[in-house]
């Protein structure tokens, strides 16, 4: 092998010779790379012909010789020649290894959506005979992304819930795939436009959420954790300031603060993706404004309770960042808000507060029970949770 390799370099022309090799544009019919690797005219490593490298005339050839390293793991080609073309093999690649390919192939898959957006667009607006003008009022390709969120979304909870239910994990037994149909379908539908417009899942930097990575994995994880979290028993309880005052043991104190010292990192690099974007101080009035119109006007009630389904709604809009950290935060976020409304439905952050609410507005005749003894024609008070006293029982009073 030394030998052959010996014979090797003394065939190739040395760098720095004094005959100049003719340039790559020179040699408009025979690529580099064909050159290279072509038997017919040159050959790498040992298997150079028998005979001095001298290039005839009357072919047509690149004056290169490519050898093979065999000292490096990663199959490079080395090509030897004059002063003219050292800056020229300086800049080609080497060849990649098995491993680089087959992580370029996992790359592939993870990152490529199983329903191609620009194919899907096609086909509806040739099914629709709109034509292909890129000015039409259609929607376009952020339509198809939005269609994707709503489809897959909806599939998420009808396979989630009875998934729950076959791992016998805590749902609500009264609460069925037709309820959510006849009840939460539509405004399911409006959850997830809000999230799809204030979370920039239209931008360039989301393809859709119909790949693997960071998408599909992070909405599997989010769709199971809050389920499985619930088999720790210091963590069964919810977020209600009644719960919180009352009811949370101390080892849920110190998750509740591991989660927010984590909140507070994700919440930096936040921040600073959206500083080097010029974006900062659009995104932090967009934030107190979906505070204000969503939190604030509810939190101030005894009867508010943070359901997960909606704590993780409201977070996984403002992770609107193009890196893959905020869309995996992002997908997570939909995930759990897919298990809260497979395993316990749509309930209002409210809760009994807005039930009540409704059901004495519509004179339901069911709260007939809770006007009290006698002709009252008025509804009782609804009594609520006393959480600075830990008491609840004027609950239970209620006849």
């Amino acid at each position: 092998m030394k030998g052959s390799n010996q014979q090797t370099y003394n065939r190739v022309p040395q760098l720095g010779s004094s005959s100049r090799c003719p340039s790559i544009n020179e040699q408009p019919d025979l690529p580099l790379s064909e050159s290279c690797h072509d038997g017919s005219r040159s050959r790498t490593g040992d298997s150079l012909p028998d005979g001095e490298f001298s290039p005839h005339p009357t072919i047509s050839i690149n004056p290169l010789a490519c050898i093979r390293s065999d000292e490096s793991s990663i199959r490079e080609e080395v090509c030897l020649q004059g002063d003219d073309f050292r800056d020229e093999c300086a800049r080609l690649p080497p060849r990649a290894s098995r491993h680089q390919y087959a992580w370029s192939m996992i790359k592939r898959i993870l990152t490529t959506n199983f329903v191609d957006g620009k194919g899907s667009l096609h086909l509806y607006r040739h099914l629709c005979r709109a034509g292909e003008d890129p000015d039409i009022d259609d929607g376009g390709l952020a339509m198809v992304k939005l269609i994707k969120l709503w489809v897959l979304s909806i599939i998420g909870i009808m396979l989630v819930h009875p998934l729950a239910r076959w791992m016998d994990w805590e749902i609500d037994e009264n609460y069925t795939l037709q309820d959510f149909v006849q009840y939460d379908f539509s405004i399911v539908l409006l959850d997830l436009l809000f999230f799809f417009v204030v979370g920039r899942l239209y931008n360039a930097s989301c393809r859709g959420i119909d790949h693997l990575f960071p998408w599909g994995i992070f909405i599997i994880l989010g769709s199971i954790y809050p389920s499985i979290a619930n088999d720790f028993a210091f963590l069964r309880h919810s977020i209600s300031m009644y719960d919180i005052m009352c009811s949370w043991p101390v080892p849920l104190f110190i998750y509740a603060l591991a989660l927010l010292v984590t909140a507070i990192v994700f919440g930096v690099a936040l921040i600073r993706s959206h500083h080097r974007r010029n974006v900062l101080r659009s995104r932090i009035v967009e934030a107190i404004t979906l505070l204000c119109l969503f939190i604030l006007p509810y939190v101030r009630s005894d009867t508010f309770h943070l359901h997960h389904w909606f704590g993780m709604w409201w977070l996984g809009m403002q992770s609107n960042a193009p890196e893959w950290w905020a869309r995996a935060f992002q997908a997570f976020a939909l995930g759990s808000y897919i298990n809260g409304i497979a395993v316990y439905g749509r309930d209002p952050i409210l809760g009994c507060g807005l039930a009540f609410y409704r059901s004495t507005n519509l004179g339901c005749e069911y709260m007939e029970c809770y006007k009290g003894a006698g002709n009252e024609t008025e509804y009782k008070d609804f009594v609520t949770p006393d959480w600075r006293m830990c008491n609840a029982a004027a609950l239970k009073d209620v006849t």
